[in-house]
């Protein structure tokens, strides 16, 4: 059975959609094989794996059918990112925001996403679930559905209370309706060489120990570069930022299979 991962945090810029995608992309140059499900309706990780079908089926609109009772394939919206080694994706568009007021009065709201990804969950080793910056229903439906959460986290002082209240909802997640959910780390990202950079790592490291993934993703203008390019870092040669996500995807690998 795939295992299924949710990156989240409620604070916007942390480079979420990014370590997404490139996640993913390095997941599968270890030769897994990845679907990337953009549950955000900015649709940034859609964008950088080259979605650009306005016409075409969204999760929004798999949503909604399902909500109804009616029978769907996730299949039929599935794309493939051939500019980032074959990796899978569903995409996501503005028509998501809507999704907060119509699974409002649904019959256990939480679970629908869990249940829409158990009928796929056995054709991948991973699924990566990019949250939109909120702790919404959409983020709940994510923790509901995944084993393990990653939050990145920009090596800033104000990341600091933003942390706290996705840790937060992560333990209530796990106290209630997800038991098996594991906070697999916090990844910080955005990282320089100034002394608020450091010393908020060190905050982390702090506050959070081990959870603190060893590695940092360094800020850089490639990052943009890589997203208009919609081209993954890790397929880049000689890419700081690449080696870094490289050396990430191996640490989630040994933390969601300790």
């Amino acid at each position: 059975m795939g295992k299924i991962l949710t990156v989240c945090n409620q604070k916007g810029g942390t480079s979420k959609s990014t370590s997404v995608v490139n996640l993913g992309a390095a997941l599968q140059l270890m030769g897994k094989k990845v679907l990337i499900v953009d549950m955000d309706p900015q649709g940034d990780a859609s964008t950088y794996l080259g979605f650009d079908d306005e016409n075409a089926d969204t999760i929004s609109q798999m949503i909604e059918r399902f909500i109804r009772g009616e029978q769907i394939d996730l299949h039929d919206i599935i794309q493939v990112s051939e500019k980032n080694g074959g990796v899978e994706y569903i995409p996501a568009d503005l028509s998501l925001a809507g999704a907060e007021m119509y699974l409002v009065s649904v019959m256990s709201r939480e679970t629908v996403l869990r249940r829409l990804l158990s009928t796929i969950r056995d054709e991948y080793d991973y699924i990566l679930i990019d949250c939109q910056p909120s702790l919404g229903v959409l983020v709940l439906n994510a923790l509901v559905a995944a084993d393990g959460a990653i939050i990145p986290a920009q090596t800033q002082e104000f990341s600091r209370k933003a942390l706290k209240a996705i840790t937060d909802i992560i333990g209530q997640v796990q106290a209630t309706i997800n038991p098996n959910l594991k906070l697999l780390g916090i990844l910080p990202t955005m990282v320089d060489n100034t002394a608020m950079s450091k010393d908020t790592r060190k905050v982390f490291e702090e506050n959070y120990g081990e959870l603190v993934f060893p590695m940092n993703i360094s800020r850089s203008v490639t990052a943009a570069y890589s997203s208009k390019e919609k081209k993954a870092l890790c397929f880049k040669a000689n890419s700081k930022l690449g080696e870094e996500y490289r050396q990430f995807a191996d640490e989630v690998v040994r933390r969601i299979t300790a």
